[in-house]
């Protein structure tokens, strides 16, 4: 696993990136979409499900 992202807090805890402190630790991250106008229309592009998208 790369290091804590600092100021990156995610609490999505089927990621393969997340820890158990809603840090991520991609290395780096991917926000899509390029024509967003609205939070709702934003994603994390580097979101990996863990094995059997229940890790926590």
């Amino acid at each position: 696993m790369d290091e804590e992202i600092k100021g990156i807090t995610c609490n999505v805890k089927n990621c393969i990136h997340h820890d158990k402190s809603d840090n991520c630790h991609a290395g780096k991250i991917f926000v899509g979409t390029h024509d967003a106008t609205q939070t709702s229309q934003t994603a994390c592009e580097t979101f990996e499900c863990c094995e059997n998208c229940e890790c926590q």
